[in-house]
């Protein structure tokens, strides 16, 4: 039987996933006014900033060489997320960007084979290809943004969503070669601050502020991103993981996608035609399936009481 201490971690878990999907939310709100790349910028620089005592007082510092890895990590988040924040900037389907972004789960494997000769096993082989099929059909049946609403296809936008994950799921594979010995506090830290430290170089050499200023509002939703999409949403993370296998954890994580495809309707009235229904089921249906081997190894390992 479950108890209430083995549902406080899966409870966070859903808490987490809710609070990424919002972040999207917050995001898209806040760069109706403010440059993206700025957001991008102030908003890690900030939250990295609120991480710092944390990451000082808990863990010990990181030695050159690990400062080194955890930059090189950090660059690649970065890279990634200010494709992302171009991305958001030019479309109002974010349910579907995100089931894109959450592919990069998948993406990893194949950026570790060609980087580290870490050749994937046979059970991936069986899950990219409905991976692919929930792709084509999500990226066909969404409009990704442009003039006409009837309008779906391939766009620059999806573009941009499709250049994010697939930077994500490079970094995904550098992060689990080399970070591991980082301490996490520090790694998130480090990594955070690459990204501010991009997004402000990109801002400073081709965006400019709305001479009209920027509005209290925006202020609002840039500090929820801040706060809560960011600082509290990883403090909650990392007290689920200490209570929860990974296996558990990863597939928790496969809500972000489903909250935010439900957020983007309510708000944005992101059509739910069958098509796109049916494209982001293969998605999850393949990200389920390649967890499920670390999901049963981990149900099989866990001792009996």
């Amino acid at each position: 039987m479950t108890t209430p201490m083995n549902r406080t971690p899966l409870l966070l878990m859903v808490l987490v996933t809710l609070l990424a999907a919002a972040g999207w939310l917050f995001s898209k709100e806040a760069i109706r006014e403010l440059p993206p790349a700025a957001f991008i910028g102030s908003r890690f620089l900030l939250a990295a900033l609120l991480l710092l005592p944390l990451a000082w007082l808990r863990e010990p510092p990181p030695t050159r060489a690990q400062l080194l890895r955890a930059a090189g990590c950090g660059t690649l988040l970065g890279a990634s997320l200010l494709l992302w924040v171009t991305a958001i900037s030019q479309s109002d389907a974010l349910g579907s960007g995100a089931f894109i972004m959450s592919v990069a789960t998948l993406m990893a494997p194949l950026a570790a084979w060609g980087a580290f000769r870490a050749k994937p096993g046979r059970h991936y082989w069986l899950t990219l290809p409905i991976a692919i099929a929930g792709l084509l059909l999500l990226s066909s049946s969404t409009h990704w943004g442009g003039d006409r609403p009837e309008q779906t296809g391939v766009s620059l936008s999806l573009f941009w969503f499709l250049a994010a994950a697939t930077t994500l799921g490079i970094q995904l594979a550098v992060h689990r070669h080399f970070a591991q010995s980082i301490a996490p506090t520090w790694l998130t830290c480090i990594q955070l601050a690459m990204t501010s430290l991009l997004g402000t170089l990109l801002s400073l050499l081709t965006e400019q502020w709305p001479e009209a200023g920027v509005s209290h509002g925006i202020w609002g939703w840039f500090a929820a991103s801040v706060l809560i999409a960011t600082t509290l949403r990883y403090w909650l993370l990392t007290h689920a993981l200490s209570k929860m296998t990974t296996a558990h954890a990863a597939l928790m994580m496969l809500l972000e996608p489903v909250w935010t495809l439900l957020l983007s309707t309510l708000f944005y009235s992101e059509p739910l035609g069958g098509a796109k229904l049916a494209g982001a089921g293969l998605v999850l249906g393949a990200l389920v399936l390649y967890q499920l081997p670390l999901l049963l190894r981990s149900a099989r390992l866990k001792p009996t009481t």
